[in-house]
């Protein structure tokens, strides 16, 4: 990771910014090779070019200030002259719009320069992402254990994880699915037998909708309207815009059902929602037995934990209080305690502690294994379905009004006001 590739006094260089550059380089070149093989002027394609990035520039910033405009009104000028931040789908609409203002000005046809555009557009979102991967842009994912993990500790935004938590680098995700869109947008745009003006460009839609809609399930994003993020809602939108397209796109027609099912089996597919929380069985520390599954109707908060662990220690007396807190609700704190040591140890703690609310025993470590834990502690935010809807990594301050508001929230209504990793 390189945020910053240099600095000369107050300017910097930043490596979002020139990866940002390079796309429009590649893109514009894209442009010329079209333009000409549609028997156009290659020279339109230094106005188009900057039609669409100014236009694309004002309304990724446009919805940038809009998602953050308290950040905005801290700093303004901060806010928009920083090396990311950026908003795609913003970037989409400033950009489709700024062109076709400039297309209808030249009396062009606005199907056969979207056809060209689209590809050059998906290019440029496959190389933008390797600069949000580089700034670290807030785009990672959630934490993972595959061995592709990545930290972004230097990341622009701020890097919220312990040291060695690892987290699915999402940027890495978008820029190969885009490439591969990229591709298949070519090839379209390279069968004029087969397409009609217009499908490469409905082609861009449903694809892109789909890589967006897919990425978002591991990404940090808050989750807005059936646990599905704004972005997801966007690409949906856009994937049904663009199959309906192809379907009148295709010559000859035949192809375009099939096109429309493969599109909606897939998304039907993928709309999974928040995985279901892995099962298990642990004794509490009067020898019964607790079912995760036996919980159902409750919103649980499970944690694990050792007792040797100082964070483990730091955290549990706020979540002792807000256990007391959301007494008389549906809700159930509940922590599971894998010390090799068993009961005796871990009654011990309690007594110490003056802990309250349930702990479980789990010698074996087979619950934390179930559960992907990177480390101790960690807490899962489970809804009344049995659905994992939180996973925090490391020590919390449980006992702010804010959490207890939100968790009242899901207890009531079943919306998680928070994104996947617990925090606003």
């Amino acid at each position: 990771m390189v945020p910053v590739l240099v600095s000369f006094g107050p300017i910097s260089l930043y490596s979002f910014g020139a990866m940002l550059a390079l796309a429009f380089l590649a893109a514009s070149s894209v442009v010329v090779k079209g333009l000409g093989q549609r028997g156009l002027d290659p020279a339109l394609a230094v106005p188009l070019t900057w039609w669409a990035a100014i236009g694309g520039l004002l309304g990724s910033r446009l919805l940038s200030v809009f998602h953050d405009w308290d950040r905005f009104l801290v700093d303004p000028l901060g806010h928009l002259l920083t090396g990311a931040g950026f908003v795609f789908y913003g970037g989409l609409a400033g950009g489709l719009l700024a062109i076709s203002l400039w297309v209808y000005r030249q009396r062009l046809s606005w199907l056969v320069i979207s056809d060209i555009v689209a590809p050059a557009v998906v290019l440029g979102q496959a190389i933008g992402r390797v600069g949000c991967q580089l700034a670290g842009d807030g785009d990672w994912g959630v934490p993972t254990t595959l061995p592709w993990g990545m930290a972004y500790p230097d990341a622009i935004f701020g890097w919220p994880h312990a040291e060695g938590v690892l987290v699915h680098p999402a940027p890495v995700y978008e820029t190969l699915l885009y490439s591969a869109i990229f591709v298949i947008l070519i090839r379209m745009f390279h069968a004029r037998e087969h397409w009609a003006d217009g499908a490469v460009l409905f082609a861009f839609l449903a694809l892109s909708g789909m890589a967006r809609f897919l990425v978002e399930f591991i990404r940090i994003e808050p989750r807005v309207f059936l646990d599905l993020t704004e972005a997801q809602w966007v690409g949906l939108t856009l994937m049904v815009v663009g199959a309906v397209g192809l379907l009148s796109r295709r010559r000859p027609a035949g192809m375009g059902p099939a096109v429309v099912a493969l599109l909606l089996v897939t998304t039907v597919g993928c709309v999974t929602g928040p995985p279901r929380a892995p099962e298990f069985v642990a004794q509490n520390l009067d020898g019964k037995a607790f079912r995760l599954k036996a919980q159902r109707g409750k919103v649980v908060l499970l944690n694990i934990f050792t007792t040797w662990c100082p964070p483990c220690r730091e955290e549990m007396p706020s979540m002792d209080r807000l256990a007391a807190r959301l007494a008389g609700e549906d809700f159930l704190m509940v922590a599971v305690a894998e010390d090799d040591g068993g009961a005796p140890v871990v009654r011990a703690f309690r007594d110490e502690m003056g802990l309250t609310f349930p702990i479980l025993v789990e010698s074996t470590g087979s619950v934390g294994r179930n559960y992907q834990i990177s480390g101790y502690p960690e807490s899962f935010i489970i809804n009344r379905e049995g659905y994992q809807v939180a996973r925090i990594i490391g020590p919390l301050d449980w006992d702010t009004p804010e959490m207890a508001e939100d968790l009242r929230t899901l207890i009531r209504t079943g919306k998680w006001p928070r994104g996947p990793d617990g925090r606003r």
